[in-house]
Parts: structure tokens; sequence; C-alpha cells
């Protein structure tokens, strides 16, 4: 039996030994974001803030399978939709060094996941599945660089953004999506960022800096920080000055 047909067999065999409910409890037990992720979602909800929940950097869909949970308890009459951005070939290159980060990591899978095998190659057909295979609607996927799917989407196809989970690692990704963000901000939107205190923590580099720079090229947005969670994770809530 070839390698992708072992694979193959040990989708089928996981799919038929985990429901659901076990996935996504499983997910969640052992995410240690999943707290700030229901409570965001659980802010935006009660404060109304309209518009959709968006990730930059989708990765094996794991957090953005979370969103989608949290965006399912008591929403409080709020519409949504789930939509993720990624390339699915791993991380472009960028002008700042990274301990660990190299050009094109982030292209195959490399921890526990019901669909996918450590360092198999990650899709959006696996997002999908795991989706499905959480008991999930289907989610919005805009498979592509980042420069071909933000100019599209936005406000075209999303007119509105409440909560955006910025995972992208890098400082040219995260200024990219802020920037395209711009235009569709809500007073009250939810900016979650995955990777804030990398690079050591320095405020200059990575997320912090793409999001300070973003912050000083839009005066009429002021941010609160709302909690730092996680390893490296902090978050913020724009409020229109």
């Amino acid at each position: 039996m070839t390698g992708l047909l072992r694979r193959a067999a040990r989708r089928v065999q996981r799919a038929a030994v985990q429901p659901p409910a076990d996935v996504m409890t499983r997910l969640i037990r052992t995410d240690r974001r999943w707290q700030t992720f229901h409570d965001a979602v659980e802010y935006i909800n009660y404060e109304a803030v309209p518009g959709d929940i968006v990730e930059f950097g989708v990765f094996t869909g794991l957090s953005l399978a979370l969103l989608a949970k949290a965006s399912s308890f008591d929403p409080k009459g709020m519409t949504r939709r789930i939509a993720g951005f990624d390339s699915f070939d791993g991380l472009p290159a960028s002008a700042e060094s990274h301990a660990r980060w190299q050009t094109g990591d982030c292209a195959t899978n490399h921890a526990w996941h019901p669909v996918l095998e450590p360092q198999e190659r990650v899709t959006p057909e696996a997002a999908r599945r795991l989706f499905e295979m959480c008991g999930l609607a289907a989610p919005i996927l805009h498979v592509g660089s980042f420069e071909q799917t933000l100019p599209a989407a936005f406000p075209g196809q999303h007119p509105r953004v409440a909560l955006a989970h910025v995972d992208c690692d890098l400082y040219e990704s995260a200024r990219a999506c802020l920037d395209a963000l711009a235009p569709v901000l809500q007073d009250g939107t939810v900016l979650l960022f995955d990777d804030w205190f990398h690079y050591r923590g320095n405020p200059g580099r990575g997320e912090a800096r793409a999001f300070g720079e973003f912050l000083a090229a839009h005066p009429e947005w002021g941010a609160v920080q709302y909690r730092q969670y996680g390893t490296f994770c902090n978050s913020f809530i724009l409020h229109r000055r």
C-alpha cells in the first residue's frame, strides 16, 4: 500500500471512531486560546457589533473551527459568516528574521489533527473536512496570497467585520491584513493577534509593529487592550475616536 493510500485509510479510520462531539471536545480541552475565543465572540454578540468573523492564516483550520464553534453559542440575534484567508503554501518571505520561522513553514501539519497526519500537506479540503467532522457549517475560504484575495474581499465580500484573528505570523502579512480591514472595521471590532509576543517581545517587529503602524496611519481608531492569552497572544477592542 502506498503512503498516500495508508494516510487515506487512517483518515477514514479516525473519522469512524471520532464522532463530531469528540473532535470538538478535544479541540476545546487542548487549545489554550479557546476561552478567549469564546469570550470575544460573546462580547461582540452582547455588544451587537455587526459583521463577519475572519481569520488571516488558516493553516490546518483548528482555530477557525474554534471561532466557528464559539459563534454558535447564543448569537443574541446576530448573523455572522466565518471566513478564512490562506495560500496554504506556507509562510512567504519576510525582511524580519525569526529564531524559528523560515520561508515555506506551515505548509505541512505539525501537531495532532483529526484529518491530517504529521508532515502531511495542509489544504483547503482538510480545513473543510475538519468543519464537517465537528458538525460545523462549511467556512468561506479565500485561497491564495493576500495580494490576490484581500482586495476583492474587503469591502466587496465582507462589508463589515466584527472580529478578526490575525494569525499570519509576519509583519508584512499582518500589515496587509490590517490595511485591507480599514474600510470594514466597526466600533467595537475585536482584533486577536496570535503571534503578538514573537520576536522576543520586540514591539518594533512582527504583528505588534504592524498594529502600531496601522493605528498611526488611522487616527480615527483607538484601541484598548482586551486581554493577553495563550503563550504569545494579545487582543484589542477598537473604538472610533
